[in-house]
């Protein structure tokens, strides 16, 4: 039913601009009504979510205060680690969310419909991402209004700190989503690819400091530089600014950040993209959509 609905959808004769917005809701739309479906898996998730923030104000109280407060970010080691489990379902989505899609794709045998349709390139990949946004969105406004308003962590939220937040995170999502178009164009073509992808996000998760503040690596010069050489760091380095000490992004050490996620999108999101039409042409020109 899936794949009928979407190449029903492909053949009509509509303009273009009415085809590439109803191809992009086709996608997501198809995609979204399979995650209902899961409805166990959203309420595990969301008790899942809400046990490790309480977990987390626990461990706070064995945390020392003194390292947080010399590196800027306040006392509350609960506050420190909240605003980064906030934004890590945002990282595992955009480098894993679209690759993990093209697998699904492949083995259920729905991508050949796919590829054999008009549908445009840029369409089927807003159409795949629009989900994952959603659901990121779920767990991060759900993890900070539990913490805020039940752990009673100490974030400071008005408009000036919401709207820079929000700057941020969309920045920090465009800085990252190339790189998982990347990971999807190399699974067209070779059909794995979930453990790199994986190590990439777990490294990437833990060097970018969610759980300890960086200024912990110093001693250690290399991996202090591969920390504070990712977009990562430098996007959950700027929340931390805003949510933790009220900074926004008129603030040098804030608006320095975002110019450096700019560019990192700038050169990523191209890449991305120029390595997914490779794969996606060449599983067309081959004829090996559906082989895994």
């Amino acid at each position: 039913m899936r794949a009928e609905e979407l190449v029903r959808v492909f053949r009509e004769d509509a303009p273009r601009t009415r085809s590439d917005l109803r191809h992009t809701w086709a996608v997501f739309w198809a995609n979204f009504k399979i995650f209902l479906a899961y409805r166990t898996w959203v309420v595990m998730e969301t008790v899942s979510t809400v046990a490790s923030i309480a977990m987390y104000s626990f461990m706070g109280l064995q945390v020392g205060a003194g390292r947080l407060e010399e590196a800027g970010y306040g006392t509350s080691w609960l506050a420190f680690a909240l605003v980064g489990v906030a934004s890590t379902n945002y990282l595992w989505m955009c480098i894993s969310r679209l690759s993990h899609s093209m697998q699904h794709e492949v083995r259920e045998g729905t991508l050949e419909p796919i590829i054999s349709s008009p549908i445009r390139l840029r369409s089927y990949v807003v159409g795949q991402s629009i989900r994952g946004f959603l659901v990121s969105s779920y767990f991060m406004v759900g993890a900070l209004l539990w913490g805020t308003l039940v752990c009673r962590a100490p974030l400071i939220i008005n408009g000036q700190t919401l709207t820079s937040f929000a700057v941020l995170l969309l920045l920090m999502i465009s800085s990252h989503v190339g790189i998982g178009i990347v990971a999807a164009g190399i699974i067209l073509v070779y059909k794995r690819g979930d453990p790199l992808t994986f190590l990439f996000a777990a490294l990437t998760e833990f060097f970018g400091g969610v759980m300890f503040p960086l200024q912990l690596l110093r001693s250690r010069p290399v991996l202090h530089a591969v920390a504070w050489a990712l977009p990562y760091t430098q996007a959950l380095e700027a929340q931390r600014r805003v949510l933790l000490t009220g900074a926004t992004l008129a603030s040098p050490e804030v608006l320095s950040r975002a110019v450096l996620l700019a560019v990192y999108t700038a050169v990523l999101m191209p890449l991305g993209l120029l390595a997914f039409r490779w794969g996606y042409n060449r599983v067309r020109e081959e004829g090996t959509t559906v082989t895994y």
